[in-house]
């Protein structure tokens, strides 16, 4: 029986993705890059799987074909997923660096500079040093996530679906909030939303940030209850074909305590700066530079990261964030292009005690920036349930 496939691009994508790589590894003078990284993997070859951490080959060379090596319990879901390169299976038992070698060393592949990709969080460092030792090779990273800043048009696309699925999580959460609930139940309306409107696995659950927990990031849920007056954030993201477009919102639990409002205010105003100032040609570095003005009245107060957007697209857990090379920061000269795709995180806060602040996803088009939600960016409930 053939394993039904599941493909998200035309061959010719996959295929002109791989020219793109080639061609960047002749420029560098790589004659082979080894990834391990499952968002590289993705984007070269379309393999989708919820395991991420077991280890996985892409060997592409600068002249030839690429090959895509994997344990053979995961074939189903390369047959299934993998476009564009022949997928070679080492059995349980095996060791994998050494059936990575192997196969390379017949196939002619080991010779010349090799890059090991050192970039992926999802890699043990014992992998990554092996590879390094029996391939001889050299340390590299950025090659494959500079090719994704710049996304097709079909790769936009897939961006704007998750940005409708998001705001669906967002609104239910929204809804979800009265005083006495507590994150666990705004978080369970937030993931049923996101289920309900066929959202894939996701990178990264609901962030819902209850109180105080506003005020400390990345706060898990922990059952605080809604008070009035209290701040309740939300962070999620959708996903359509791997592509997400994150959402952050702050609602406030009835008329916002002391400050919040201004936290707000100032948030509000960093994103419209950033989406009036970021073109095509332009340094990250001034967009960052306008932003951070903005802030500049109140930054000794609160906290904040100074990272004014990342770029989004391919995920896989535990984050959604694609490049974290390419943040907006006062230190990026690089200069934006159309396609890219970033995410604007501009949550401010005071330590330990609440924080307000929304984003938006926001893709670079030829005459500025197209923003992808259809939410307010407001702290009043009422705004959203209109």
């Amino acid at each position: 029986m053939t394993t039904p496939r599941e493909v998200f691009f035309e061959p010719l994508e996959y295929e002109r993705r791989v020219i793109q790589l080639q061609n960047a590894l002749v420029a560098s003078d790589i004659d082979l890059l080894v990834t391990c990284a499952p968002g590289n993997i993705c984007y070269l070859n379309g393999y989708v799987s919820m395991n991420v951490l077991d280890i996985m080959f892409a060997a592409v060379p600068a002249h030839g074909k690429p090959v895509f090596y994997l344990w053979q319990f995961e074939r189903g879901r390369a047959e299934s997923t993998v476009t564009g390169m022949e997928t070679v299976c080492w059995d349980t038992g095996i060791d994998p660096i050494e059936f990575l070698v192997n196969d390379l060393t017949h196939r002619g592949y080991k010779k010349g500079r090799i890059g090991i990709d050192t970039g992926s969080t999802h890699t043990s460092f014992d992998t990554v040093q092996q590879l390094l030792s029996h391939l001889e090779g050299q340390p590299t990273k950025g090659v494959v996530e500079k090719l994704r800043l710049v996304k097709s048009a079909a790769e936009q696309q897939y961006v704007r679906e998750a940005a409708a699925i998001t705001d669906a999580g967002v609104k239910a959460a929204i809804t979800a909030i009265d005083i006495g609930k507590d994150d666990h139940e705004i978080g369970q309306a937030a993931g049923s939303a996101l289920l309900d409107n066929k959202s894939e696995f996701l990178s990264l659950e609901p962030i819902i940030c209850v109180g105080w927990r506003s005020g400390a990031p990345h706060s898990p849920r922990g059952g605080t209850q809604v008070e009035p007056g209290d701040p309740v954030f939300i962070e999620l993201s959708g996903v359509r074909a791997r592509y997400h477009s994150p959402l952050m919102r702050t609602v406030s639990a009835g008329p916002p305590q002391a400050g919040l409002q201004e936290l707000a205010d100032y948030s509000n105003a960093c994103v419209e700066k950033i989406i009036d100032t970021i073109v095509p040609g332009i340094p990250a570095c001034d967009v960052a530079i306008a932003a951070r003005e903005v802030l500049t009245p109140i930054r000794d107060k609160i906290a904040f990261h100074d990272l004014y957007a990342y770029p989004v697209g391919i995920g896989f857990p535990p984050n959604w964030i694609e490049n974290p090379a390419f943040y907006l920061s006062v230190h990026n000269q690089a200069r934006i292009e159309a396609g890219m795709v970033f995410h604007l995180p501009l949550t401010l806060r005071i330590l330990g005690e609440y924080g307000a602040g929304f984003s938006e996803t926001l893709i670079v088009t030829e005459n500025g920036a197209e923003t992808l939600s259809t939410l307010p960016r407001s702290l009043h409930r009422s705004d959203f349930l209109s």
